[in-house]
């Protein structure tokens, strides 16, 4: 698939300098995601959760696209694929004018800035993204990027300071306007403030799969040296910092399977360059070597046949995991308890994107959630946690500043 490129580096307008002290984050109650984007929500197998929309397996050749196989948040067919989401969610809440600019808010210049610029180019509208990570040690500050057109912050509050930015550059931010919200560490767990707990839940879900695939043969210190040293760049021709790709590959180790020692050798001796080469030699050792579990057989059957329909997301029994150990930690702490702690034990909904996603909602602007978390790992399963909401309607507690006043003050 095309992908379009773009130098993300500063634009070298300089830095927005504020005091760096007095960041008081508050609990604002709970919420939930679909109490501003209902079921407007589209995660990585690009299906909708409104099932009123046609998703990619229905739909692919409209979208343009040349078939059904899963691009990336970066890649160009990921843009023309949102494009026709976009418009069909138009025609669903029966506005008759056509969508003719473009908000973008994500916590990552590499993926949702990527994103953004191709979904910019593709329609030509008038466009703006945000992009927020707090440094709350730093003074804050915003830098430029993409021709001006992405605003980069360390400061989640930054996003009041934004709209008025945005409206300055003459945006009517009306019925025409669409506004695509990441969830993971934008919405949910916002970057440099909460994120944290999202890896720790991702993690959990991985202990969690190789309890149940390995048993009392799971080597968690073994696990963990190994995971530490493989999900990094330059393990990334094999792992292509996918995590169903590095978790599975973790997991052959710990099985012994492939020797830890084998493998890197293999890497860097430019033997080993790509995830289908490890799928096959897995195969072929579990032919001459039949160690493992038939639990063991089962998963890495999976993940060969995912891998071969094209779908990204191919150890499915570690994302189902990672779906239980997230929501366990949604709404979990007490209401009372101090934000600090909030912060560090619950996934928290993200105070300044809930007020600004509700204030452009009331100016008549189309609101999607799109993110690059896989559904499994977003959606209940019907044999493993089928009494579990999704996770955009489970409610966890509200954390942040406000910016309800700057938003109020510009209509």
């Amino acid at each position: 698939m095309g992908e379009a490129h773009m130098e993300l580096g500063p634009a070298g307008v300089g830095a927005l300098e504020k005091t760096a002290t007095g960041l008081t984050l508050n609990n604002f109650g709970k919420a939930k995601l679909a109490d501003v984007f209902e079921d407007f929500v589209i995660y990585r197998d690009l299906e909708p959760l409104d099932k009123r929309l046609p998703g990619l397996k229905s739909a692919a050749g409209k979208m343009g696209l040349s078939d059904q196989s899963i691009p990336r948040k970066r890649e160009i067919d990921y843009a023309r694929a949102a494009r026709w989401f976009a418009e069909k969610c138009q025609t669903l809440r029966n506005e008759s004018k056509n969508l003719a600019e473009l908000l973008f808010l994500g916590d990552s210049l590499y993926n949702d800035g990527q994103a953004f610029q191709n979904l910019h180019d593709l329609t030509e509208w008038q466009a703006a993204c945000f992009i927020g990570d707090e440094k709350s040690t730093e003074e804050a500050a915003v830098e430029m990027h993409g021709e001006q057109t992405i605003y980069s912050a360390n400061r989640w509050a930054a996003l009041g300071d934004w709209a008025g930015h945005v409206l300055a550059q003459g945006l009517a931010l009306d019925e025409r306007t669409l506004v695509i919200v990441d969830i993971d560490k934008t919405a949910l767990g916002a970057k440099g403030r909460n994120d944290g707990v999202i890896d720790h839940a991702r993690l959990e879900g991985i202990y969690r799969t190789m309890d149940s695939v390995l048993g009392a043969n799971f080597d968690r210190a073994a696990f963990e040296r190994q995971y530490d040293e493989l999900n990094r760049a330059a393990y990334h021709s094999v792992t292509a910092d996918n995590q169903d790709f590095l978790a599975y590959i973790c997991l052959v180790l710990n099985a012994k399977l492939i020797q830890f020692d084998e493998f890197v050798k293999e890497v860097r001796g430019g033997n080993l360059d790509n995830f289908f080469q490890f799928t096959r030699w897995v195969n072929s050792r579990m032919m001459i070597n039949p160690i493992g579990s038939e639990r063991l057989r089962q998963v890495h059957e999976t993940v060969m046949n995912c891998e071969f329909s094209g779908d990204p997301t191919p150890f499915k029994s570690f994302r189902r995991q990672e779906f239980i150990t997230t929501i366990e930690r949604m709404g979990n702490m007490a209401s009372d308890a101090p934000v600090d702690e909030m912060l560090q034990q619950e996934i928290t909904l993200t105070n300044e994107v809930m007020e600004i996603a509700k204030w452009l909602a009331a100016r008549g602007c189309l609101l999607l959630c799109m993110s690059d978390k896989p559904s499994e790992s977003a959606c209940p399963d019907g044999h493993e946690s089928a009494d579990l909401p999704p996770l955009h309607r489970v409610e966890t507690h509200v954390v942040g500043t406000t910016i309800q006043t700057q938003l109020d003050a510009l209509g």
